[in-house]
């Protein structure tokens, strides 16, 4: 009945409604376990009070899709590229319909488990979800509601870094360009900030990870209150945090970061047990966006400047 999915060119990427816009490569790895399932016309995939796990999509025949168990007119018809069962494993309600093979068919199935991993490791595929969850809408506005919450939990997920509460070098490496680009096309000046915690290894290896760990959250927090509401701070790796701050020119930058770097310097850390922690200094360094620049120049531009920071004494603001 069902067999390994042996040549995932058998999907073909551009007719999957689920996979949108989505590279490929880097979803291949979670598919290539997936099993295949051949079904002759008129089989059952699916009837209505199945409990159903799986996602299933259609890589070649047609489904009909109906509300009763024999051959009335379908409500739906359902082709290659398109998919079966998504509402289930979002309510984990039993099925609502009976779907068959309008003729000799194959499916790719798409476990449970597997499919909540494409969603967190693809927003691409939790906005083309949406899309599809939308279109075969039954339950009305309360599933509508819940499949939001979901993808805006899976879309913050992906953009937010859970420790800092920062943004992550994912969401850095897709904005970056568009706050440029902003800029350029308004005439507005742009400077960048790196950041970096001045001997944290030593900070981690003196005090333990949970406390460098504290000390890494009290430094991103003292950031955002020191920030503007417009200025966006990211946690670029490790101890480095990069920040943005569009119509800043690089003399506004650098009286910003040293306020900045006093404040981080005379910020008290404590851990859980409200026992204080030695305070850690940053090294920051400060570049201007020029036209011809883009992102990894600027961010190239804002690290050197920062090691030079490092290298004339740390707790210091070169621009």
């Amino acid at each position: 009945m069902t067999d390994s999915l042996e040549k995932l060119a058998e999907i073909k990427v551009s007719e999957q409604e689920l996979f949108n816009d989505v590279n490929f490569s880097s979803i291949k790895p979670l598919l290539s376990d997936c099993a295949t399932r051949n079904l002759a016309k008129n089989e059952m995939l699916i009837e209505t009070g199945d409990t159903n796990n799986n996602v299933y999509l259609i890589l070649s025949g047609s489904f009909n899709v109906h509300l009763s168990p024999d051959n009335s007119e379908p409500v739906a018809i359902l082709k290659p590229g398109q998919s079966i069962g998504e509402i289930s494993i979002i309510d984990h309600q039993p099925a609502s319909a009976y779907v068959s093979a309008a003729e000799d068919s194959r499916v790719l199935i798409i476990d449970e488990e597997v499919m909540w991993s494409l969603i967190g490791s693809s927003h691409a595929i939790a906005n083309n979800l949406l899309v599809v969850l939308s279109q075969r809408l039954r339950h009305g506005n309360s599933v509508i509601n819940k499949i939001k919450g979901l993808l805006k939990e899976y879309e913050h997920n992906a953009t937010v870094d859970a420790l800092t509460g920062l943004y992550n070098r994912r969401w850095l490496d897709s904005t970056m360009a568009r706050v440029m680009h902003r800029c350029h096309k308004d005439n507005e000046v742009l400077c960048v900030m790196m950041i970096d915690i001045d001997r944290f290894k030593n900070y981690n290896d003196s005090y333990g990870h949970l406390a460098g760990d504290i000390a890494l959250r009290t430094v991103s927090e003292t950031i955002k209150q020191h920030l503007r509401p417009e200025d966006m701070v990211a946690r670029f790796g490790g101890e480095e945090l990069f920040a943005l701050l569009p119509g800043m020119d690089i003399n506004g930058t650098l009286t910003i970061a040293e306020r900045l770097r006093i404040a981080i310097k005379q910020t008290q850390i404590t851990n859980a047990d409200d026992e204080t922690l030695p305070c850690v200094t940053v090294s920051i360094g400060i570049a201007q966006m020029f036209d011809h620049d883009d992102p990894n120049k600027l961010i190239e531009a804002a690290d050197r400047v920062m090691y030079t920071a490092k290298h004339t004494g740390r707790d210091k603001v070169c621009g």
